[in-house]
């Protein structure tokens, strides 16, 4: 069986937490039980996914306990702490885990303040982890789990840091010019509210500003402020696509809230948008028209609920780009969450060809979870 597809085999394996399917599969490979992909390490998966058993039964097989790796490029501890699972985390502190503090990105207290997950951030303080360690970058500055706290509205996570309130904090957060919020309300309507954020080492803080449906737009509009304030590529000749922002549309009954965020198969297309928007910043790269980012490879579907695998920058129809008071292009590109099988078009015949497709079977760029897959006809 061929490395890509028998890895495939072994994460669906662990979502089922199917442990005697995923010792079959790794056998005595080492090498195979410690191979890094997009996921990072089989150790991550299962440590993502909360599946305790597997997490158990990887360790007593070999694995690396401390493998830096997945989106975060920290241990498999990172991954459980970021996703709430706490007893994954306490077991693998009594295996000897690293509190890795070395880049806020792969700090456990971090991601455990990302989350919000209070009992996460106890156990890690109990077990002796740097809480004043501080980083500075081009989106913070001097900033330790204290300040992010504050930063993320984590009030009850905050005076556990510092229960004497013995350090000031003061807000230092960047807030958007007011012409590029301007020119979002003037395409799509009033801003309902803002979904803030700042995520540890990224270069840029990415706030995601939420339009209701109207007479006009019958959707939910979901668009990033904060991803242009960074050049995404400073080499000469790429003055039009430097600066850009995101546009993701979702149905007009989509689950937006808070609480219903908090349910996976609800989440997936806010926590993509947030990711594309970090990539280009994180990996000093570029985003534009015709890339195509796959969930993993091969592509995994988004949640249990799609056959989505992948998405798709496009133009966006509606906003383009505008000229700021910087004299700076700023582009605005429409994500299209598309199936594996489009994706093989698009690589096959250019994105162009599949948007054409896309018109041909009356494909809007508004998200259908269950829409037709184009790759499959004909």
């Amino acid at each position: 069986m061929e490395i890509i597809q028998l890895a495939k085999e072994i994460r669906t394996a662990i979502k089922q937490n199917n442990v005697e399917r995923v010792v079959e599969l790794i056998g005595s490979d080492m090498e195979l039980l410690n191979l890094v992909t997009t996921f990072g390490t089989f150790l991550h998966v299962a440590a993502t996914h909360g599946k305790l058993e597997i997490v158990k039964k990887l360790i007593e097989l070999g694995a690396d306990i401390n493998r830096r790796g997945a989106i975060l490029g920290g241990g498999a501890i990172n991954e459980a702490a970021s996703d709430g699972h706490i007893e994954i985390v306490r077991y693998l502190l009594s295996c000897g885990a690293e509190l890795d503090v070395s880049e806020p990105e792969r700090n456990p207290l971090f991601s455990a303040i990302l989350g919000g997950h209070i009992d996460i951030v106890k156990l890690l303080i109990e077990n002796g982890i740097d809480i004043h360690v501080k980083y500075t970058g081009e989106s913070m500055k001097n900033m330790g789990a204290l300040a992010f706290a504050h930063e993320r509205g984590q009030k009850v996570i905050a005076d556990l840091l510092d229960p004497d309130k013995k350090e000031e904090y003061k807000d230092t957060r960047q807030y958007e010019t007011t012409e590029i919020l301007d020119y979002i309300t003037e395409q799509f309507g009033p801003i309902d509210h803002t979904i803030s954020e700042i995520i540890p080492g990224s270069k840029v803080a990415v706030n995601v500003q939420v339009i209701l449906p109207s007479k006009e737009h019958d959707y939910i509009t979901l668009v990033t402020t904060g991803m242009s304030d960074v050049a995404m590529d400073d080499s000469e000749g790429s003055e039009e696509f430097k600066y850009a922002e995101l546009v993701l549309k979702l149905p007009a009954n989509s689950p937006i809230s808070k609480e219903e965020m908090k349910n996976k198969d609800h989440y997936w297309p806010l926590k993509w948008l947030r990711m594309v928007a970090h990539i280009p910043h994180k990996y000093d790269g570029w985003l534009g028209e015709g890339v195509i980012l796959p969930n993993g490879e091969p592509p995994m579907p988004f949640a249990a609920t799609t056959a989505l695998s992948c998405i798709l920058v496009s133009e966006s129809e509606d906003m383009g780009s505008i000229l700021d008071t910087e004299n700076r292009i700023i582009n605005f590109y429409t994500l299209l969450p598309i199936y594996e099988e489009e994706r093989e078009i698009a690589l096959h015949n250019g994105h162009d060809f599949l948007m054409g497709k896309f018109d041909e079977f009356g494909i809007s760029d508004v998200l259908d979870i269950n829409r037709k897959n184009v790759g499959l006809e004909g």
